[in-house]
């Protein structure tokens, strides 16, 4: 049968939609992906991400409420259920640190600045260093006026 033709299941849509990895044993999803890398599949009339329709393909199982499908390969592209495995949000947190995958903001494990605030030179507003640039720089609309420019207001 053509690929996308009507009445496939959706394990015989599904398995067209990824290429075994023989060198990590990942499946890697081949089709429509989210803006952060996760497989997109459509069932019925939702999308739903690649890897939790796999676990519950595979696994003959619904994924219940709350729950997390988590990668042991943290590779998002697989859908290898032999990869995948249930945990709460707590056990995904752990899981990222434990492999040192995590950001901290505020603390040694932080990556890159080590002060994530900045100072605007103009006003002195203290903010986020990201924000910074946005809103403080020479129009800085917090910069406290000079007497010149009162007395060319006034003049």
């Amino acid at each position: 049968m053509p690929r996308g033709q009507r009445g496939w299941s959706d394990k015989e849509r599904f398995e067209n939609l990824y290429m075994h990895n023989h060198e990590n044993d990942c499946w890697e999803w081949i089709g429509g992906k989210n803006n952060i890398g996760y497989g997109m599949f459509r069932q019925g009339t939702k999308m739903r991400t690649a890897h939790r329709v796999s676990y519950e393909l595979f696994n003959n199982t619904k994924i219940p409420k709350y729950m997390c499908v988590c990668h042991s390969c943290d590779n998002p592209k697989c859908v290898n259920p032999d990869h995948l495995w249930l945990g709460s949000h707590k056990d995904n947190s752990h899981d990222m640190i434990n492999k040192g995958r995590a950001r901290f903001i505020g603390n040694t494990q932080r990556k890159g600045m080590k002060n994530p605030l900045a100072t605007c030179k103009y006003c002195g507003k203290t903010q986020a260093s990201n924000l910074i640039g946005r809103n403080h720089n020479e129009k800085c609309k917090h910069k406290t006026l000079s007497i010149n420019t009162i007395s060319m207001v006034t003049s």
